[in-house]
C-alpha cells in the first residue's frame, strides 16, 4: 500500500473561472500559471508523492516550460503516465477543500463525476468535503483556497 498526500493554495481572481476537478464554474476562478484548478494540483502532488516521484512543480514549472494557461486536466493525465497509474490501483481518495469563497457540497456530485472518469474509479471510492476557516486569515477573507488530498493506492 502506498500513502500519498497532497495540498495547494491559490489567490482568487474576478478574471478568472472557477475550474475545481476538471469542471469549469461560473465564479470567480484562481490565479495561477495553469488554469489553477487546486484540486488537481493537490491529487497530482498526492499521487506523485505515493509513487516516490517529486513534486509537481519539478514536472510542470511555473514558467516559459509550462504553456501559460494549461489545463490541468493535462497535467493529470501526464502525471498519471509518469507514475505508471495503469500498474496501480486506487483504493481511496478523500479531498478537503478550505474555502469561504463558494460552498463546495453544491459542487461535489459534478466534480466527482468528472474525478471518477479521470481516475476510471467507482465514485464510491471518492469524498469530497468543504470546510471554512471561520472567517479567519486569507481563506476566511476570501482571498484564497486551499485543496488537501489524501489517498491510498496499491500495485494493480
Amino acid at each position: 500500500m502506498l500513502i500519498g498526500h497532497g495540498w495547494d493554495l491559490h489567490q482568487h481572481s474576478k478574471d478568472e473561472k472557477l475550474i475545481l476537478g476538471g469542471v469549469k464554474f461560473d465564479e470567480d476562478g484562481f490565479t495561477g500559471h495553469s488554469d489553477g484548478d487546486i484540486l488537481l494540483h493537490a491529487l497530482c502532488d498526492g499521487l506523485l508523492g505515493a509513487t516516490g516521484k517529486k513534486d509537481l512543480g519539478y514536472y510542470f514549472p511555473s514558467d516559459d516550460s509550462t504553456p501559460k494557461n494549461i489545463p490541468s486536466t493535462e497535467i493529470l493525465s501526464e502525471v498519471l503516465n509518469i507514475i505508471e497509474y495503469q500498474n496501480l490501483k486506487l483504493i481511496n481518495l478523500d479531498i478537503t477543500i478550505v474555502t469561504q469563497k463558494f460552498n463546495v457540497q453544491e459542487k461535489a456530485d459534478k466534480i466527482q463525476e468528472n474525478l471518477s472518469n479521470l481516475l476510471n474509479v467507482s465514485k464510491d471510492m471518492l469524498n469530497i468535503k468543504g470546510k471554512s476557516s471561520d472567517d479567519y486569515g486569507l481563506i476566511g477573507d476570501e482571498k484564497a483556497s486551499l485543496a488537501i488530498v489524501s489517498l491510498l493506492i496499491e500495485d494493480a
